[in-house]
């Protein structure tokens, strides 16, 4: 479970979190949604503390800790518990995609590099990738990088996977591969935060959807419920001006 009370966070003079309270129950999946400059990303690097909140506490799992008194024992527990999938995939560039999934087996973990490759080649295996294991990074295209950072994460065996827009850097024909990696990965019931802008894939994919406005969240809600029984004027204006875009694309 994965619980926040109270977190605030400010750039300078811009108060970017305003006290967000928020549960998600473990093997479920939330997706958080709102406009650009709402606050999502900042709450999702909060959680493994990629960004330092300046009030509030966070509880992942069996491990709580106050944005008061954070160091680098907090720093190191909440990142065993809580992983980030990025945007922009985040490997390393010198080397493959199975050292990728290995390197913090090995490093952090301390698991034996035989052992460490066969962890790597089964969540390879599971995001469909065993066979570009010996692939460097520039050898794949955008959407097999993310579902080899998607394989990194899970072969980590976190408390809650966070994931951070995980298709916007794709072409758009690379999208649903992705997409339907993070679907596979749901079903088995791992607890996820999904930061996105996708919303088929969020009213499919998330137990629940959070919508953030102005460094608050302003609903929380069934994701069925949401899209089709919201009550909050905010979220019937957001949900009406993406379907009025969407209809002008088409």
């Amino acid at each position: 479970m994965i619980e926040i009370k109270n977190l605030h966070k400010t750039y300078q003079k811009n108060e970017v979190l305003k006290g967000i309270h928020l549960t998600v129950n473990t093997g479920e999946t939330l997706a958080i949604i709102g406009s650009s400059g709402s606050g999502k990303s900042t709450l999702l690097r909060s959680l493994n503390l990629l960004e330092t909140p300046d009030e509030g506490t966070i509880t992942i799992d069996d491990f709580s800790f106050d944005a008061k008194n954070i160091n680098r024992t907090v720093r190191s527990e909440a990142r065993k518990r809580a992983t980030m999938v990025f945007q922009n995939f985040n490997l390393f560039e010198n080397k493959t995609a199975l050292e990728n999934v290995t390197e913090a087996l090995r490093v952090v973990q301390k698991i034996p590099k035989k052992e460490a490759d066969a962890i790597g080649e089964e969540y390879l295996q599971k995001v469909g990738l065993l066979e570009r294991k010996d692939y460097y990074p520039t050898a794949l295209s955008g959407g097999q990088k993310q579902r080899v950072a998607i394989a990194r994460a899970l072969a980590l065996k976190p408390k809650v996977i966070l994931f951070d827009e995980p298709t916007s850097a794709l072409d758009p024909e690379l999208v649903q591969e992705v997409l339907a990696v993070i679907k596979k990965v749901a079903k088995e019931q791992v607890t996820m935060i999904i930061v996105t802008h996708e919303m088929d894939f969020a009213r499919d994919v998330a137990d629940e959807i959070a919508f953030m406005d102005g460094g608050k969240i302003v609903e929380v809600s069934p994701a069925k419920e949401f899209f089709t029984n919201s009550k909050n004027e905010r979220v019937q204006q957001f949900l009406a001006n993406y379907l009025a875009q969407f209809s002008y694309s088409i």
